[in-house]
């Protein structure tokens, strides 16, 4: 028994080894591709182009490698119109996964990423809001600023609310950027809950064979509710939805 555990899990790892040298393969390629993109001024849904690529095949890749397939619960709640994402952040398998999934999206990341080579200059072609997590008023400045134009030309928004990555069974504040963002555009807010944490773990480590769970909650409009109100609303919902799927 202790043989069949031992290669069981050496099975996992070289599948995860092959699905690494994959991305990493998809990444280049295809950062490249936006950058260039980016150097020609084009449009942003052209731009946005290798990053929905990418995107599918890297989810693609979850499947045929990791055996890590996805549920979608709620698609009718996804909007056509430019929106706010409000979005439980467990690991790198949302950020992996949503440009394939939603309509022309931007994330708000942190400042860091742009420095990594090509794909950090991929990352500033599609329009990502970066931000200096060390300094938190000049972030939350600099996402309403960038946030406002990039409503304005087309793009929905990604936020975490925790600001970083959270461990499973984590249930940490929110901060306001989000419902402030859409409350000053009058942009619509899509609360965001799955359990990615469980199978793909935030940190270094195995990712697991299985099934997440992603769901869209209902649209919320900015002008039903205060700034707190909503905050909490949105809180409440993808923590109670993150907690009833084992997240």
């Amino acid at each position: 028994m202790k043989l069949v555990r031992l290669l069981w899990h050496s099975v996992l790892w070289v599948r995860q080894i092959i699905f690494v040298v994959y991305m990493a393969i998809l990444t280049i390629v295809l950062a490249w591709l936006t950058v260039v993109l980016g150097m020609l001024r084009l449009p942003i849904r052209v731009k946005l182009i290798p990053a929905k690529v990418w995107s599918v095949l890297i989810r693609s890749g979850l499947v045929i490698f990791l055996w890590l397939r996805v549920k979608v619960e709620g698609k009718e709640n996804l909007l056509s119109e430019p929106c706010v994402y409000v979005c439980k952040h467990q690991s790198s398998w949302e950020t992996v996964v949503f440009h394939g999934m939603l309509h022309n999206i931007c994330f708000v990341l942190k400042e860091e990423l742009l420095g990594v080579p090509v794909f950090g200059r991929g990352l500033k072609a599609v329009d990502s809001i970066p931000i200096d997590r060390k300094q938190s008023l000049k972030s939350f400045k600099k996402v309403l600023q960038m946030g406002k134009a990039r409503l304005q030309s087309g793009l929905s928004i990604v936020i975490f609310p925790e600001g970083t990555r959270v461990p499973v069974k984590s249930y940490p504040k929110f901060y306001k950027t989000a419902i402030t963002l859409a409350k000053s555009t009058g942009a619509m807010i899509v609360p965001v809950a799955h359990n990615s944490g469980r199978f793909w773990p935030n940190k270094a480590g195995l990712i697991k064979p299985g099934v997440v769970t992603l769901s869209f909650g209902p649209a919320i409009s900015p002008s039903e509710l205060g700034i707190d109100e909503l905050n909490e609303h949105c809180y409440q919902w993808i923590n109670d939805k993150v907690k009833s799927i084992g997240g």
